[in-house]
């Protein structure tokens, strides 16, 4: 009984954690979340018709935050699952608007770049500053496009829930490459805010710096226990309160 109950519970949470992200009606949650369903079938968060409808500031901003999740593995020493995580990625790029994105500078070689040296098994002192330079590209695409910070983050938010949501069931992980995506996320959205005015961005950076340090110390790594599904859920509503507030 009291299991049932703690199962329920979380699930609760998940359905409240996307909501928080996002100003639209929450989507429909699967038949995966019936509890009494033994091992869930996992679904994608992103789906390529979905990603073709998005403005190409947004698909930048998700380019950005699974580059980030691959670089995050590959820093803890999994190549082989950053590998996964990049070989998805450019499959995805296929449904993008690759005119406007290169119109803003995107250079999609700079992720093939990275996905070759991996393959090629190359030192990590040679691949980081192939990470280090996509990440860069990316968030000067976000920037030249004009798009208010409170906008990329609120979308970035919608995206990292799902994501979770998708990845993590009553405290076991599901979908590793969704979980990790939506650590990717949530670092692409702190990361954005970190430099700005702090007078004005100081309570939404706070927020998402410990959205942030709810994964483990050693990143969004299997084997790991992810963070607790209703947890996650609040820090979300945090984080959603912090951008309602901001002008």
């Amino acid at each position: 009984m009291i299991q049932d109950l703690l199962k329920l519970t979380a699930g609760a949470g998940l359905a409240l954690m996307v909501a928080a992200c996002d100003e639209q009606p929450p989507r429909a949650r699967p038949a995966a979340f019936d509890p009494m369903v033994a091992n869930p079938a996992t679904q994608k968060a992103v789906k390529a018709d979905e990603a073709a409808s998005w403005s190409p500031p947004q698909q930048a901003a998700f380019l950005a935050g699974r580059v980030i999740a691959a670089d995050s593995v590959f820093r803890a020493g999994d190549r082989d699952t950053a590998k996964a995580q990049l070989g998805d990625l450019r499959q995805q790029m296929a449904a993008l608007d690759a005119g406007a994105l290169q119109a803003l500078g995107f250079e999609p070689a700079r992720i093939d770049a990275i996905q070759g040296a991996l393959d090629l098994d190359l030192p990590d002192e040679e691949i980081a500053p192939l990470f280090a330079g996509a990440e860069a590209n990316l968030s000067g695409v976000i920037e030249v496009s004009g798009v208010a910070p409170k906008e990329t983050v609120t979308f970035l938010m919608r995206l990292s829930a799902e994501a979770y949501d998708a990845g993590v069931r009553y405290g076991e992980i599901r979908d590793l490459e969704a979980y990790q995506a939506a650590y990717g996320y949530a670092v692409a959205a702190r990361d954005l805010i970190s430099p700005l005015d702090e007078t004005v961005y100081g309570d939404l950076r706070l927020e998402l710096d410990i959205l942030v340090l709810m994964w483990p110390a050693a990143g969004p790594l299997a084997g790991r226990t992810p963070p607790p599904e209703v947890r996650m859920s609040e820090q979300f509503a945090r984080v959603k309160v912090a951008l309602a507030v901001l002008p």
